[in-house]
This record gives C-alpha cells, sequence and structure tokens, in this order.
C-alpha cells in the first residue's frame, strides 16, 4: 500500500509560498484513491496551497468532514467547485 498525506490547511505555513489560517484540511492518497479530509475555514486559501503544492482536488472523489466547526467546514462550497465529483460525508 503506498500513502500520501498533505496537509493544505493549517494554522501555520511551513514554507514559502503557503499561507496559513486557523482550520485544517489534508489531502490523502491511499493506493490512488484522494480523500480531502476537512476543508479549512476558506476555500481561498484551500485552493491556493492546494495550487502551489501541485495537489489536483479535481480527482478528489471523497471529501470528509470530521466535524461540523467553521475551521473544518468553512471551504466547503470551494472544495466542491474544485471536486465536483466528490461525495461528502459528515
Amino acid at each position: 500500500m503506498s500513502a500520501r498525506i498533505v496537509a493544505l490547511v493549517d494554522d501555520r505555513a511551513e514554507r514559502p509560498g503557503l499561507e496559513a489560517e486557523h482550520g485544517l484540511s489534508f489531502y490523502i492518497e491511499a493506493d490512488g484513491a484522494p480523500v480531502l479530509l476537512d476543508t479549512g475555514r476558506s476555500g481561498g486559501v484551500l485552493a491556493r496551497n492546494a495550487a502551489a503544492l501541485g495537489v489536483d482536488l479535481g480527482h478528489v472523489g471523497a471529501i470528509v468532514l470530521s466535524h461540523g466547526h467553521y475551521d473544518h467546514t468553512g471551504g466547503l462550497a470551494d472544495a466542491l467547485r474544485l471536486a465536483p465529483n466528490a461525495r461528502v460525508f459528515a
């Protein structure tokens, strides 16, 4: 099994060119199946960081929301625009 986990939204940006905001979002790919875990506070940071990290959210098949707080779900509308075929699990 191969896996890749990329932090897209976090309270800290650990490298130049990334943005930080209060919130959380992870792109997880296991055996070629991409999933987005949470969507951060705003879709803008999610989208810009994904682009800066070379993560194509268009292939995401599932968006999993861990819980209903705004800093984990606020970017959902934008995430669905970027991943139009994703199913949402909450």
